[in-house]
């Protein structure tokens, strides 16, 4: 097969067909052409996608990928999507670990100041388009000399690291497989919650959880609703500059800067490109929009993306457990979703109301410090860790 291949990089996204981008299978609709079309440019890096055809141009593989560097978005930055929520602290109980977390954040910090080539989907999601007659193998095959000529596009832009970012852990073998052989650090960097659906009711989700947390859950639904919040669902057309300001708070709580024209526009790509497959629930108390929360609506599976937030709302009214969680599950289960994938952050808040989490993984190469790779596992095993605690902790919905 590997003959037949013709492998491109494109710099300008919309000089690839949509409909060969849409005949591959892929992961999540983070990887879909309108998604990438309407949020490409919120990574402020430069577009490098991939696409492998074979003979007569037939589409078998696609990733989007970005040339990046210091001013790009932090979630495509090496120096920081790899050491994110990794303190000191987490490394306490492992002797010499302390030095050789300096030592790798030392040498990422020399990285990170110039070029990366990074491929991942725009919201933190990974993962990689095949046409869906290739098998496991031939998917590994493809992925092989796909990955090959990235890295000679790696060196021909001067970049310092290649990175697959944000692949769900189990989701593609072919991908861990090929990466991994090529001498590719894998290295979890993250988590999504995820919250599979399996009640019949909303009644019985809540009574999945301990006489605790039950009794938690039912007096924050009543606070909500004797505050006199409601909740209504609606299409993207919502979208504009009112939820862009509550999105913006959220933003600074988080110290991630943003700006509301910038926002809006963002709105704007949204509703031209991806339309209906958004789904908004805005929250309201006497005409006043107090919160909102945006699901991408795949098939029977939702993707929560971005909130926002009125701060200056007493806490005792539970927005935020309403609006995320109470709300949206009441209404998936009527609907007959299987999953919420909640994302990354908060997580034991999240998993407190049922989700679990599954590791996002990045896969690196350094071709100028290939010891870097073997370095990187210490940072694998933090999070690991980390993230087996936090299941163990919420094993029983609500524990404790």
């Amino acid at each position: 097969m590997c003959d037949e291949l013709s492998v491109e990089f494109h710099a300008d996204p919309s000089n690839i067909s949509r409909e060969w981008w849409e005949s591959l299978s892929r992961p999540s609709p983070y990887l879909g052409y309108d998604w990438l079309r309407a949020r490409s440019a919120t990574i402020h890096g430069e577009p490098s996608f991939l696409a492998v055809s074979g003979k007569d141009g037939e589409a078998l593989l696609g990733a989007p990928g970005y040339v990046t560097d210091s001013s790009s978005h932090p979630g495509y930055r090496p120096a920081e999507f790899l050491l994110d929520e990794v303190e000191d602290e987490d490394v306490a109980d492992r002797s010499g670990a302390r030095a050789r977390l300096a030592g790798i954040r030392q040498r990422l910090t020399a990285l990170d100041s110039g070029k990366s080539l990074v491929f991942g989907a725009p919201g933190r999601m990974g993962g990689v388009g095949y046409a869906a007659r290739l098998s496991q193998a031939a998917r590994a095959e493809v992925l092989d000399v796909a990955a090959a000529e990235a890295e000679k596009r790696a060196a021909a832009v001067s970049a310092g690291m290649i990175c697959w970012v944000y692949a769900l852990e189990g989701v593609d073998e072919a991908l861990d497989q090929a990466l991994r052989a090529r001498g590719y650090a894998r290295v979890s960097v993250g988590a999504d919650c995820h919250l599979p659906i399996q009640w019949g009711s909303f009644d019985e989700y809540l009574h999945s959880f301990s006489a605790k947390r039950r009794s938690s859950i039912v007096r924050e639904r009543r606070a909500f609703a004797e505050a006199g919040v409601t909740v209504e669902r609606h299409g993207p057309g919502v979208l504009g500059p009112e939820l862009a300001a509550l999105e913006l708070q959220w933003r600074q709580k988080y110290g991630r800067q943003a700006d509301l024209d910038e926002t809006v526009a963002d709105y704007r790509k949204l509703q031209e490109h991806v339309g209906d497959a958004l789904s908004v629930f805005v929250a309201r108390q006497r005409g006043r929009t107090l919160g909102f929360m945006t699901f991408i609506v795949d098939g029977p599976v939702w993707w929560a993306r971005f909130p926002g937030f009125d701060y200056s709302m007493a806490a005792e009214v539970y927005l935020y457990f309403n609006l995320l969680f109470y709300h949206p599950i009441e209404l998936a289960i009527g609907e007959g979703v299987s999953s919420i994938s909640y994302s990354m952050g908060s997580y034991e808040t999240k998993c407190s109301r049922g989700c679990r989490p599954r590791h996002f993984l990045a896969y690196v190469r350094s071709p100028g410090d290939p010891s870097l790779a073997a370095e990187l596992e210490l940072v694998d095993q933090v999070r690991r860790h980390r993230f087996d605690r936090i299941e163990q902790k919420y094993a029983r919905h609500g524990k404790g």
